[in-house]
């Protein structure tokens, strides 16, 4: 049966709430957002404190060699609250004093917690118990009895299972590691790397948490490959079936990771306050996508493209201000735009994309603008390593003479025009034609209606008109020598690649160069020379 888990939560208004969920949760905010304070408030002060363990952040990763037992009822006091001698009046009055003043040392949100030894002295100290009373029960039976599976053996199994090349070795009170199939090589528990002991951290503090307990982890994914992150957790979840494990994340990649938790985004904290919400599903949109804005304070813009491209890096060296989020095709950054512009819970943001121009009619462009998609000045983004202003600062930055440059590059790329007139004029007819056809009037209804609809719509395009217009804009930009114009609506992308020869530097270094003069000094000088190409968004570049 599907167990149900509730959690009281301080909210906005002051007043808590109670969230009931059958899986574990997941908090994610920016950094500010109130992540480790909510983690210290259901730690210490909500109402089910004393069920709650909270491992933080901040802890010392120190694992001794060797530990000493002692009673399980002092060990289990010592690591969760931080003071042995409670008495069971001091545990109902008093827990919540002495987990802060004792575990916390009065400062929860900040205290490194140095608690391994005392980790390791309850693992050995519930080790060394069950043992006593396996050895008690076999000796007054005649029956074989199974020995039991304890806390240490649990760890050794997920950890083993994590890191299936290492081993652990456990005997007498010590805790030792060897590489598998290699039985010379032995080191200490203190000698383990990070990701080694904290694996075991991990997997101990959970284990060794209250029964039906509230397990909080604050940056649960640190010291821990991405690879292995998922896995562990989910171990660790199997362990614990009676716990609500509380995530507490501003990483990205493990908030997605966690496919079956609930997620919940902290939107920001004033005081002991926090304004939080469930995070819904937005259609088309992958929950990666929407957590990465959700996590972020800053406005979005979805531009054409794919992570690692030059374009992209210039985007977010131009547009700095801005969450930057490559959206692929042209279609697909519209589509994302309007779907997150239909998602209330993003209604705080500004969503905006950012296309190339890609032969677009006006009223196409004014139709898009409509929706927050705005339109470069140039065919496709490439064309902004090609403005004459980019051009002057890379040969200035090269000692080499504008002018001459500017000319060279010039003269290739209307040769390049010349070389391929009847396609450009042939393309741009196109794309006005197909245009035109996506006005085709959809509400018309019956067969009649529908062919008048058709009808009236083929005969308003006029293909030898649209023909001869675009021709006339391709000869005049040709005969005029028309550099603007020629980068506004000649469309090849290899052109950024191949003009790189005409400043002495290999072919395709001229987007890298400027590229990485965009992300120096050069950074304003550079939005500020090519601003107007964004043509109406550039308001938005301030």
């Amino acid at each position: 049966m599907e167990r149900t888990f509730t959690l009281e939560l301080p909210t906005k208004t002051g007043v808590n709430e109670k969230l009931s969920t059958n899986s574990s949760l997941l908090f994610i905010g920016a950094n500010g957002s109130g992540k480790t304070r909510l983690g210290v408030w259901i730690d210490i002060e909500s109402p089910q404190n004393k069920n709650v363990h909270r491992i933080s952040a901040q802890k010392s990763l120190s694992m001794p060699d060797t530990t000493t037992p002692i009673s399980i009822n002092l060990a289990e006091k010592m690591l969760l609250c931080g003071y042995a001698d409670l008495s069971d009046d001091e545990v109902n009055h008093n827990y919540k004093y002495y987990k802060q003043s004792q575990r916390w040392q009065q400062k929860p949100a900040i205290s490194l917690l140095n608690d391994f030894d005392k980790l390791m002295t309850y693992l050995f100290s519930v080790e060394t118990e069950e043992n006593t009373k396996y050895r008690n029960a076999a000796k007054a039976s005649e029956e074989r009895i199974e020995p039991p599976t304890t806390k240490l053996d649990k760890v050794k199994e997920v950890w083993e299972k994590i890191l299936p090349h290492r081993e652990l070795i456990i005997g007498g009170l010590e805790i030792k590691t060897r590489v598998r199939e290699s039985h010379d090589y032995i080191y200490n528990s203190s000698e383990m790397s990070d990701g080694e002991r904290v694996i075991f951290y991990l997997i101990g503090q959970c284990l060794a948490a209250p029964e039906n307990g509230i397990i909080v982890i604050d940056e649960p994914e640190l010291h821990l490959h991405k690879s292995i992150q998922a896995p562990l957790w989910a171990e660790i979840e199997k362990l614990r079936p009676d716990c609500l494990f509380v995530y507490l994340t501003h990483d990205v990649d493990f908030a997605t990771a966690q496919e079956s938790a609930e997620k919940i985004w902290l939107k920001s904290y004033e005081g002991n306050n926090w304004d939080w919400q469930r995070i819904e599903k937005v259609d088309g949109l992958p929950e990666e996508l929407v957590i990465q804005i959700l996590g972020s304070r800053k406005n979005v813009v979805f531009v054409e493209g794919a992570n690692g491209s030059f374009d992209i890096s210039l985007y977010r060296s131009l547009l700095s201000n801005f969450l930057v989020i490559p959206g692929g095709s042209c279609t697909q950054v519209i589509q994302s735009v309007k779907a997150l512009k239909a998602s209330h819970q993003l209604h705080h943001l500004n969503i905006y994309g950012i296309i190339d121009r890609d032969r677009r009619v006006e009223d196409e462009i004014t139709e898009l603008l409509n929706d927050g998609i705005y339109v470069l000045e140039v065919a496709e983004v490439e064309n902004l390593f090609l403005t004459p202003e980019v051009l002057e600062l890379v040969s200035k930055k090269l000692a080499r003479n504008p002018e001459d440059d500017f000319k060279k590059v010039s003269n290739f790329i209307f040769q390049e025009l010349k070389s391929e007139l009847e396609t450009q004029i042939s393309l741009r007819t196109a794309r006005e034609i197909k245009f035109k056809l996506n006005l085709f009037d959809d509400k018309s209804k019956g067969e009649i209606k529908l062919q008048e609809a058709l009808n009236k719509l083929v005969e308003n395009i006029d293909v030898s008109l649209i023909y001869n217009s675009s021709k006339k804009l391709f000869e005049d930009m040709i005969s005029l020598k028309n550099y603007n114009d020629l980068l506004k609506y000649y469309n090849r992308k290899s052109l950024a690649k191949r003009i790189s020869v005409c400043f002495g530097l290999k072919d395709g270094e001229l987007a890298e160069f400027v590229v990485r003069l965009a992300k120096g000094s050069d950074q304003n000088e550079i939005k500020t020379q090519i601003k107007r190409y964004f043509g109406e968004f550039s308001s938005y570049m301030d």
